[in-house]
């Protein structure tokens, strides 16, 4: 949401965003967690549509983008620092940011990405910019490109190699969008 949210700030609104979910390869357990954060999303949306019990949550959030060295702002600040023109990112203001909270969760589609769904990632066909969370297992472990990928959250374990290598491909890095880029994994597989 957050990267999203500064991505359209940066006018690029248009630009696909990608977050990969990988917890398992059962699919039965993939349809568990697309049931969860589908939950979660709507909760989002009617939260800040309804301006009720939002405090918390846009808190948080703002605690995410502008507190500790790990935040959104203090990222863009550290590879600003780099020098290169390539790496120069506007830091937002929190204020900024919230503005575009509610576009932001309101354009992301959840999609089941494996053997028995029918959901594709058609990022040709979105001409206004794709912004999916891909929930899925071994379609997403072999070769499978998700366009503008900023957050993978991924936990499974695993000794194949086509999985391994996954965890080798996280961001395909552009400019404007390298501080936005987050990975949530376990500290055993990082």
């Amino acid at each position: 949401i957050l990267g999203i949210a500064a991505i359209s700030l940066r006018g690029d609104s248009k630009a696909h965003n990608s977050m990969l979910v990988h917890v398992t390869r059962f699919i039965n357990v993939q349809s568990i967690v697309y049931d969860q954060i589908e939950s979660e999303r709507q909760n989002i949306v009617n939260a800040l549509t309804t301006k009720t019990g939002h405090e918390k949550l846009t808190e948080d959030l703002r605690m995410l983008w502008e507190e500790g060295d790990q935040s959104f702002q203090a990222t863009t600040k550290k590879i600003n620092q780099r020098g290169d023109e390539i790496f120069q990112n506007p830091v937002h203001s929190w204020s900024e940011i919230k503005e575009e909270l509610l576009n932001a969760v309101n354009s992301i589609e959840i999609r089941k990405i494996n053997g028995e769904a029918g959901d594709v990632l058609d990022y040709e066909e979105t001409s206004g910019g794709l912004n999916v969370i891909a929930i899925g297992g071994d379609k997403l472990a072999r070769g499978l490109t998700l366009n503008g990928l900023s957050v993978s959250y991924f936990l499974r374990c695993s000794k194949m190699y086509d999985t391994l290598m996954q965890m080798g491909r996280w961001f395909g890095y552009r400019p404007g969008y390298l501080d936005l880029c987050r990975l949530f994994t376990t500290s055993e597989l990082s």
